[in-house]
């Protein structure tokens, strides 16, 4: 596993510490970026804030160019 994919393995970690929701941080090929996925939770907005506040932890992703994909959790039935 190359450094850029341990660090975005730690920004998952990181992420899903500081907002206490699932992220995932996954490289996208098509795109030749990594994007943070998650569900509920904090806003786009929020969780890049909470990106770059641990980006020195991280020093092998630009925190600034992920993608941020946040879903809506879906409604009981």
């Amino acid at each position: 596993m190359s450094v850029r994919a341990r660090h975005a393995r730690r920004l998952a970690s990181i992420l899903t510490a500081a907002s206490r929701v699932d992220v995932i941080v996954r490289y996208y090929r098509q795109d030749g970026r990594y994007g943070v996925q998650w569900t509920g939770g904090p806003s786009g907005e929020q969780m890049r804030q909470l990106a770059v506040e641990r980006a020195d932890d991280v020093p092998e992703l630009d925190v600034n160019d992920l993608a941020w994909l946040r879903t809506e959790p879906t409604q009981p039935r």
